[in-house]
């Protein structure tokens, strides 16, 4: 399904939080809210292939966080708790009466800030394949890949030729030798890359160089945020074999600081999750919201 098709009833507009003007898509009010907070140097439109099916049963808002898509760049401002504020003021303008929020990677990093502060009303948190401490970073391949990709950025604004650059970015694999090229790994199609490519070009590369050399990460302590939630959560973790970021010791610390958390284990599927297979991650979002709000 093409991104056009999946975005039909989707309407952008804009919000004015306190230093960005937030970019973010609306879709049609069929149920109760739901945000959707997307990974880093992407945007909303990573959430397209989820879109047409969530958007009968919730009304769901899509957004740009700062320094991605069409939201605005605050230099050497790429916290977590900075990204939080943003979401936090969109969050207590939009929804006074509470909503979901659904996030992959650093999009769930930001939601459980959002959750644990007490400042806006959350309902309930799904957690994308994401990261609980930030030292699993430095030791996974996504250190490595958002560092060949900044360096991409750094000297090419050709959509054509960051998308051929990105195929050729080469990550560490679990269980082989040789670091391999992104376009070998499965999933990795000439579409699927310049998709990335045309997110990653609307991203500031400072977003991407502060989460590389972890200053992204200093404010997050997850021992003093997770017990602050206390919201039904869910952790939905892919196939670290298969280049998911959520490990299983990660999941054990989640599980045991979270109140009320449980954990979906999807072994077919990576670190992308729905950008994958989305039928699987649908069916589980849908029925957790489903039970959380009965």
């Amino acid at each position: 399904m093409g991104l056009a098709s999946a975005a039909v009833g989707f309407i952008e507009k804009s919000f004015s939080a306190t230093q960005v003007c937030i970019n973010y898509a609306e879709g049609p009010p069929n149920g109760p809210p739901l945000l959707l907070l997307h990974g880093l140097s992407r945007d909303w439109r990573s959430f397209s292939v989820l879109l047409p099916e969530l958007s009968h049963h919730f009304h769901v808002f899509a957004l740009d966080l700062r320094g991605h898509g069409r939201t605005d760049r605050v230099a050497d401002s790429y916290r977590i708790a900075e990204f939080a504020q943003d979401v936090t003021e969109f969050v207590r303008a939009r929804f006074p009466l509470g909503t979901a929020i659904f996030g992959h990677s650093l999009g769930a990093m930001v939601a459980m800030n959002v959750a644990a502060s007490g400042n806006c009303p959350v309902k309930a948190i799904i957690l994308g394949d994401t990261m609980i401490t930030p030292e699993n970073f430095r030791r996974s391949l996504y250190a490595p890949l958002f560092r060949q990709l900044y360096e991409l950025l750094r000297h090419t604004q050709s959509h054509a030729v960051l998308a051929a650059g990105m195929g050729k970015i080469l990550i560490p694999v679990p269980g082989l030798n040789e670091p391999v090229r992104i376009e070998e790994l499965p999933g990795n199609t000439s579409e699927a890359l310049a998709e990335w490519a045309r997110c990653a070009l609307q991203t500031d590369p400072d977003a991407i160089a502060m989460t590389v050399d972890g200053r992204a990460f200093e404010d997050w302590a997850p021992h003093k945020t997770l017990p602050r939630i206390s919201c039904p959560t869910l952790l939905l973790q892919g196939n670290p074999e298969l280049d998911a970021m959520l490990s299983d010791d990660d999941v054990k610390l989640a599980l045991r600081l979270l109140p009320n958390a449980r954990r979906i284990q999807f072994p077919l599927l990576g670190h992308a999750l729905f950008m994958q297979q989305p039928k699987p991650v649908l069916d589980t979002v849908i029925k957790f919201l489903s039970s959380v709000a009965n």
